[in-house]
Formats: structure tokens, sequence, C-alpha cells
């Protein structure tokens, strides 16, 4: 009877480790829509997460759970014969809070250069403005050359926030999440003087 557990307990250990983990990919988020445009001297860009709102993602936001959606943007020098080279690089935070006192959601967008915080009470506008990105200023024209070719890479980060004490003991059954989208590409693109 002794020479069985330590079988059955190496079986059910590769079962955990094998089991397939919430993943953005399971989830199908996924980044669509990268419009680059040249804004003056700025490339700006826009883009839409979609498919990100899972039921425990819209759950745990209505129940006050801060959340924030991570976005990478690389823009990208394309090079024949070697690796493509990162000609600049932007993080966006986007977070939302939802108030229950106040019945209202706070969004807060932040680039790095530029902090904005907008109100609503409506669900349906917070969930639009997390899903996306709507005019990033990436880099500016200067730093490109007219006759080469560019593209912009964006990835999403979906996390929630940890709660402080006494609200992770309070608010244990809301379950939390962390997932990424694969990297998408805009078209190739020449920037114009």
């Amino acid at each position: 009877m002794r020479p069985r557990l330590p079988a059955i307990l190496l079986c059910c250990w590769l079962v955990i480790l094998l089991a397939p983990w919430p993943s953005a990919q399971a989830a199908g988020a996924r980044i669509t829509d990268i419009i680059v445009t040249q804004a003056s001297d700025q490339l700006v860009v826009f883009a839409t997460l979609e498919e990100a709102f899972t039921p425990e993602i819209e759950e745990s936001i209505v129940n006050g759970v801060p959340t924030t959606f991570t976005y990478q943007l690389r823009l990208m020098r394309q090079r024949a014969f070697l690796p493509d080279a990162e000609v600049a690089a932007l993080t966006v935070r986007q977070s939302v809070a939802y108030d229950l006192l106040k019945d209202e959601f706070q969004f807060v967008r932040d680039d790095g250069r530029r902090n904005s915080t907008r109100l609503t009470k409506a669900y349906g506008e917070v969930k639009r403005w997390m899903a996306e990105l709507t005019g990033v200023t990436l880099a500016s024209r200067r730093l490109l050359q007219p006759e080469e070719r560019y593209y912009v890479q964006v990835k999403a980060e979906i996390r929630s926030v940890s709660l402080v004490f006494p609200f992770n003991y309070l608010l244990f059954f809301i379950s939390f999440f962390n997932f990424d989208t694969p990297w998408a590409a805009s078209s190739l693109f020449r920037v114009s003087r």
C-alpha cells in the first residue's frame, strides 16, 4: 500500500503543473485596430483592446476592486538582415476604481507625461475608456528617417490591484486576475516630411 502513495502524489503534482492557468489567450483578449497618424510633429497612436472584460473582471470592477490596464507601446524600425530596432517606447496605465458610496467610477490615465482623471456613473462609458487607447503621443517625427519603414507594437497587461488591510480579508471571495495579451503590430509606414 505504501509504494502507491508517492505515485499518487507525483500524478497530482503533474496535474497541478500542467493545468491550464487563466491567460489572455484563454480569455481571448487581444489588441486590434492599431492606427498610427502623424499629427504636426508627433506620431499619435490609437488602438482597441477587445474581449478583455471577462465576467470576473467586470464583477471585480463593480465591486470596487481597483483595476489597471497597462499598455506597452513600441515604435520599431524594420531592418532587412538584422532584428528590428526599437526607436521609442511608452507605457500607458489606465486605471479604474468604483466608489461604492458616491456610486461613480474614477478613470485615471497616466502616460508618464500627462495624468488625466475622469468621473462617470456609467459603467459602459468607463469600460470603453479602459479598452481604448485614444490619441497617445508615442514619439517625435524628428526621430524617424523618411526612407526607413516603421511599425508600432502594442501589448496590454490586465491587473487587479491588491487590496490593503482589512479589505484583503473582508473581500476574500473576490477572485483576482493577472494576464497579458500577445503583441499586436500596426501596418508598416514611412514618415512624411
